[in-house]
């Protein structure tokens, strides 16, 4: 089956951003810098843009898009995966109002709790609408696990880096700061997620298939999503993270989005259905009509 690249960036995109607005979240909620924050939830707005444009082009007509929008009762996979695209997104923009000015604590705290909770939960639906029985290397519940590894971990490196870049008064990244101090352990759980997704998906493939996708799976996948997305991930537990806070975010984030690309390249290389929905965009199939 054709590699559906919409598809692709469209859910590594939205996920990573959901990643970065979840952490943005819990920096409210276990402290950190408000500069940061703002500036990472500008970041996943944008990457929700993106991402969405890149699901627009997939549907190939306007008219299809609007048919997905008019349809999100239907709750088809797609449908889910707007609906929590606009729920971050409108969640995102409500933290950037709010926090404009000071005095609104309460209304930022339940805001930075959906923040949480909507930015987990698009990096793992992304993956769990393609779990369907007509394909039988899709059916699985370890996919949509692997698509939210690969979006934790590249939206984790990409805050990371936005702290990284972000000077403290005295001068020093605010990465230490960042989540009451717990900013690197936290990327570590979000790699450690994506190792498992990763490892966990190929298991399910098989050692023939994995066999038959060698560079994308050995290469891609395992080497850059798993040893090397936990290599940074590990080092930022050590003194590196305070001398180079920035080298490091910047290689987790290329590991994360290599790895990322590669885990769904395999899933769609791997794909073995008598019939080819996707590249042929059916509406009535995708929109669930």
């Amino acid at each position: 089956m054709a590699i559906q690249w919409p598809l692709v960036l469209f859910s590594l995109l939205a996920g990573a951003g959901g990643a970065m607005l979840a952490f943005a979240g819990l920096s409210q909620l276990l402290g950190g810098s408000r500069t940061v924050r703002r500036r990472a939830v500008w970041c996943a707005l944008a990457l929700f843009v993106i991402g969405g444009l890149c699901s627009v082009a997939h549907l190939a007509s306007p008219l299809n898009a609007i048919s997905a929008v008019t349809n999100l009762l239907s709750f088809s996979g797609i449908s889910i995966e707007l609906m929590l695209l606009g729920a971050s997104f409108i969640a995102g923009a409500a933290y950037l109002v709010l926090t404009r000015e000071e005095g609104r604590d309460g209304a930022v705290r339940v805001v930075a709790v959906l923040a949480v909770i909507f930015g987990v939960a698009i990096g793992f639906f992304c993956g769990h609408g393609y779990v369907i029985d007509a394909q039988p290397t899709w059916s699985t519940e370890t996919l949509p696990l692997a698509y939210l590894g690969t979006s934790l971990a590249l939206g984790a490196f990409a805050y990371a880096l936005v702290a990284a870049a972000t000077k403290t008064p005295a001068d020093k990244a605010a990465s230490a700061e960042e989540l009451g101090g717990k900013l690197w352990p936290a990327v570590l759980v979000c790699a450690v997620v994506d190792a498992v997704g990763i490892l966990a998906y190929g298991l399910f493939l098989g050692l023939d298939a994995v066999a038959a996708q060698g560079v994308l799976f050995w290469g891609g996948a395992v080497a850059c999503g798993v040893v090397g997305v936990l290599a940074c991930a590990i080092a930022g537990m050590t003194a590196m993270a305070a001398k180079a806070p920035a080298a490091l975010a910047v290689a987790g984030v290329a590991c994360a989005a290599i790895g990322g690309v590669a885990l769904r390249m395999l899933m769609w290389a791997c794909a073995i259905g008598y019939l080819n929905l996707f590249s042929h965009g059916i509406p009535s199939v995708m929109l669930n009509l």
